[in-house]
């Protein structure tokens, strides 16, 4: 499932907003087969980063490759053609469309497969599959979360980039949406992830990150990040003892 083949490779990325850099020389791997999580205090960067591999944000400096080919002087809709999906926080469903509608439009760059990837979405989100014909309006706020989800699913994406997923989210949700997201990457699709619920991002990631500044600052399995010192004092307040 996991490899150690590099899916999308970040290298010496800066990201300036006017004069104000943003982004000092980040250097992050995702693999094949990988939850990866990125976490860090508001305003760190998380979204910058996420924007900016996805094509929402040029210029940047550095290198981003997908694959092994170069995407970082690339459009949105053709980094999408790649394979490489973002969806943003707080990505909303559109509401004048059935659910069928609204994974119809995931589908439009290749439509060729929709079939399949319906099946694939419908046996991941049985809900989705019973709701497909109403309004997304009927939906509760875990399901069109993850009617979001899945019409990232419906494009073919190979890595899907998810901005604060648990965001609005009850707790019961929030455990049915790690359920999931471990489903999705058995099922062969990496996830990147960012976002603010840090316990839960990372207890799901098999290598995280944490961003301080713009600067990345540690590395190494959600277990590992989740115990860090540095971690626990920066994002949950809590000190070390010593002595």
């Amino acid at each position: 499932m996991e490899t150690d083949k590099p899916l999308l490779a970040i290298r010496n990325l800066d990201y300036f907003y006017g004069d104000t850099q943003a982004l000092f020389r980040v250097n992050l791997t995702v693999c094949e087969g990988q939850i990866v999580s990125i976490v860090g205090p508001n305003g760190s960067g998380k979204t910058t980063l996420m924007k900016a591999v996805a094509g929402l944000l040029r210029p940047i400096q550095g290198e981003v490759s997908y694959q092994g080919d170069a995407i970082h002087d690339l459009a949105v809709h053709q980094v999408v053609r790649r394979g490489l999906v973002y969806v943003p926080e707080g990505m909303k469903v559109f509401p004048l469309m059935t659910v069928m509608e609204n994974l119809e439009v995931g589908a439009y760059i290749s439509r060729e497969f929709k079939a399949g990837r319906l099946n694939s979405v419908f046996n991941l989100f049985p809900a989705l599959a019973d709701k497909r014909h109403q309004s997304p309006k009927n939906l509760r706020g875990g399901q069109k979360r993850m009617l979001t989800l899945a019409r990232g699913i419906m494009t073919g994406a190979s890595l899907l980039m998810l901005d604060d997923p648990f965001l609005g989210l009850t707790p019961r949700d929030i455990n049915r949406l790690c359920h999931t997201l471990k489903q999705i990457r058995r099922q062969g699709l990496t996830l990147f992830l960012a976002g603010q619920h840090v316990r839960r991002i990372l207890s799901v990631a098999t290598r995280a990150y944490l961003i301080e500044e713009g600067r990345i600052t540690l590395s190494g399995s959600g277990e590992q990040l989740r115990n860090h010192p540095h971690l626990q004092e920066r994002l949950f307040g809590i000190v070390a003892e010593t002595g």
